[in-house]
């Protein structure tokens, strides 16, 4: 029912926009600004969600709040062409009454890497930018055809919130980007409890630090006899690898090179 909901929802995105007459975008998320910005109309953003951080020029732009509690009064203030919203983390009620308030509505909806060219392609086509968002949709699939697996099947956890634990599951796209670059994602789910961890011994643990809670260094300890704090093998990455759009291959490649490494503990 979720699935076909949200067909329905992009067939009433396409037939309810003319095309070529968005001016003005509010962005529900961060992975719809990401892409807007990728496709050269980071200009026509007015309105964005408070978690939308990335590029810098959004950081004025008018904050219309949460991606599921969004302020529907500062959305109707600025005069919207178009909401574009995201599949993943916008609930059916949000797009719902965003209709019922008389907004066009557009879902971006990428759930893995192989999904985000067409994508692109389709939010390109609302917002004026398809030939744009041709070339970037073929960059991106260049780009995910180089990386290399520079990894030899280690065992790795990553680790989205440090208490109560949570991880990175194999239904997570993350997951599809640890296998890309030749990692084990030892966690089945994204609940998973120290016990498990330390009897599955992961060789890596990678902290995603977009969120503050994280990074632990009393989860460390408790993880004190894993191969991964033993060696030193711990790393942080940016919130660059959390939302599918093109800015995911530089979350990848921090992963990939294990460039920030976790020193604190």
């Amino acid at each position: 029912m979720r699935v076909f909901f949200f067909l329905v929802l992009i067939i009433f995105s396409f037939s309810s926009v003319c095309f070529g007459q968005v001016q003005r975008i509010v962005s529900l998320a961060p992975s719809v600004t990401e892409a807007i910005y990728y496709l050269g109309a980071i200009d026509k953003v007015v309105g964005v969600s408070n978690y939308c951080k990335w590029p810098e020029e959004i950081k004025n732009r008018t904050k219309v709040g949460g991606m599921i509690n969004p302020s529907y009064e500062k959305i109707l203030a600025l005069k919207p062409d178009i909401v574009v919203i995201s599949k993943e983390v916008t609930p059916k009620e949000v797009y719902q009454r965003l209709i019922e308030l008389g907004l066009k509505v557009h879902v971006y909806a990428p759930q893995s890497l192989k999904d985000i060219p067409d994508e692109l392609i389709k939010l390109g086509r609302i917002i004026g930018k398809e030939k744009e968002a041709v070339s970037v949709g073929n960059e991106f699939l260049k780009n995910i055809n180089r990386i290399k697996k520079s990894f030899k099947g280690q065992r790795a956890l990553f680790v989205i919130w440090a208490e109560p634990l949570t991880v990175v599951g194999k239904k997570s796209h993350i997951n599809e980007v640890m296998n890309l670059i030749g990692l084990t994602n030892i966690a089945e789910s994204s609940s998973i409890n120290i016990e498990r961890v330390i009897k599955m011994n992961p060789e890596i643990i990678f902290f995603g630090v977009a969120h503050k809670s994280a990074y632990s260094e009393s989860l460390i300890l408790k993880l004190k006899d894993t191969d991964a704090v033993k060696n030193g093998k711990i790393y942080c990455v940016s919130d660059k690898i959390y939302h599918l759009s093109p800015r995911i291959i530089d979350g990848i490649v921090e992963m990939t090179y294990r460039i920030s490494k976790c020193t604190k503990y």
